[in-house]
């Protein structure tokens, strides 16, 4: 359920200005990580750190064996 909320939200900020800055103002990752899942759930999106940190070592794998 936290992975479906994540994606949600994901292209939720995808078509949201203000989303995207408020998350590039963070200054590293794990900032981002904690504003993602505040912002996530203010817009009824409920995920967990854990969620997005499994969505960014999938895009990574995915990335990676691309190249192999």
């Amino acid at each position: 359920m936290g992975a479906e909320a994540f994606e949600r939200f994901r292209l939720r900020v995808l078509e949201d200005v203000t989303l995207q800055e408020a998350l590039r103002e963070t200054p590293d990752t794990a900032a981002f990580v904690a504003r993602a899942v505040e912002l996530g759930a203010m817009h009824d999106c409920h995920f967990t750190a854990e969620d997005i940190h499994e969505a960014l070592r999938t895009a990574r794998r995915v990335w990676r064996e691309r190249w192999i």
